[in-house]
């Protein structure tokens, strides 16, 4: 099963979708508000996780975490019904150890 590691910068609502879905979330805002991006990818490698942000410098962290799978929103909107669309359409292809997914 698929496991995601929400980041404080994407909308709460995102996360239930997820969990609606049945699969297993954890959210960076009940975890630790204040963490950095590299504690997001330590906690995401640990524990099996894919990173999910609007945070663009994962681009360039995924260069040197090739083992953290990680889906990064590049949309214009912020509204979060965007976000799910794209996680929808992208749930259905996924499969462990894709790497790094933008969807814009």
């Amino acid at each position: 099963m698929l496991k995601f590691l929400i980041d404080h910068n994407v909308p709460k609502s995102v996360g239930i979708f997820l969990k609606r879905k049945k699969y297993d979330v954890k959210l960076v805002k009940d975890v630790n508000p204040g963490m950095t991006d590299l504690q997001v990818i330590g906690l995401a490698r640990s524990e099996g996780r894919i990173v999910v942000s609007n945070d663009k410098d994962f681009i360039n962290l995924s260069v040197s975490n090739r083992d953290v799978d990680m889906i990064l929103f590049n949309y214009f909107s912020q509204l979060a019904e965007i976000r799910i669309a794209g996680l929808k359409w992208i749930l259905s292809k996924l499969e462990e150890g894709f790497g790094i997914i933008v969807l814009q």
